[in-house]
C-alpha cells in the first residue's frame, strides 16, 4: 500500500518531473551525441490521484515526527516514479517482443529479435526495476523505521507518555521523580507517569523507557509485575 501511494504521488508529480527530465536528457544527448532514450517516462494518470492524496497525508503525518520526511518522501516518490517508468516501458516492449517470438510465422523481424536478444534484455530491465520499486522504501532514509514505529503505535504495542503501575521489587528501579502522585494505586504497586512503553503485547516482558537525570534508561519488566494504563478519548 505504501509503495503504491508513493508511486502514485510520483505519477502525479510527472506533470512537472517528466518535462524537466526530458529537457535535461535532450540537452545532454545533444552535447554528447547520445542515442534516443530507450525507455519512456510514464505519463500522468488521473487514477493515481486518490492514492497520491493518501501519500500526501502519510508525508504530513510522518513529517510531524521527523521533519526530514518532508523532503525524503517526495524524493523517494520521484525515484520510484523513474523506476516504475522503466518497468512500465520495458514491460510493454517485452510483451510486444514475446508476441512476435511466439508467432508461428517466420519473419525477418523475428529473426533479428532472436539474434539481438532484446526480449531478454527488456524482461531483465522490467524485473530489476520492479524489484527496486518494491524494495527501495524498505532501505530509504529510515522510512521503514518510521512506518514500523507508526504501526506499533497504532496497534498500541508502543505507547508514549504512558502511566504505568509497577510492582515491587521492580518499582525500585524506576526513579521517584516519575511518580504519579495523584494516581490511584493498587496495594504493592507504585504509579509512574511520562514513561514510554517500547514494546508490549507479545512474549513475557514489557519493555519501558524513561529519563533518569541526564540518562535515558530501558527496563524489561515481567508482564505480571506491571500494568499499563490505556487512555482513550
Amino acid at each position: 500500500m505504501f509503495v503504491a501511494c508513493m508511486v502514485s504521488l510520483g505519477v502525479c508529480m510527472s506533470i512537472i518531473v517528466r518535462p524537466v527530465f526530458s529537457l535535461i536528457y535532450e540537452y545532454a544527448r545533444k552535447k554528447t551525441g547520445g542515442k534516443k532514450a530507450k525507455y519512456e517516462l510514464a505519463r500522468f494518470n488521473w487514477r493515481a490521484i486518490p492514492l497520491a492524496i493518501v501519500a500526501g497525508v502519510l508525508i504530513w503525518g510522518l513529517g510531524r515526527r521527523d521533519i526530514a520526511a518532508y523532503w525524503n518522501l517526495p524524493l523517494l516518490s520521484i525515484a520510484l516514479y523513474l523506476f516504475f517508468s522503466i518497468a512500465h516501458s520495458a514491460g510493454a516492449q517485452y510483451r510486444l517482443h514475446e508476441k512476435l517470438l511466439n508467432s508461428v510465422i517466420a519473419t525477418p523481424e523475428k529473426d533479428a529479435l532472436l539474434q539481438s536478444g532484446d526480449a531478454g534484455k527488456q524482461k531483465s530491465a522490467y524485473l530489476v526495476s520492479l524489484t527496486v520499486v518494491l524494495l527501495t522504501p524498505l532501505i530509504f532514509g529510515g522510512v521503514s523505521g518510521q512506518l514500523m514505529d507508526g504501526a506499533m503505535r497504532l496497534a498500541q504495542v508502543r505507547i508514549e507518555h504512558a502511566t504505568i503501575y509497577v510492582k515491587a521489587p521492580y518499582n525500585a528501579l524506576v526513579p521517584d521523580t516519575l511518580l504519579a502522585k495523584e494516581a490511584k494505586v493498587l496495594e504493592g504497586y507504585k504509579a509512574y507517569a511520562g514513561v514510554s512503553v517500547l514494546f508490549k503485547g507479545f512474549g513475557s516482558t514489557t519493555v519501558i523507557s524513561f529519563a533518569d537525570g541526564d540518562l535515558k534508561r530501558q527496563l524489561d519488566v515481567p508482564n505480571d509485575q506491571i500494568i499499563v494504563e490505556k487512555k482513550s478519548g
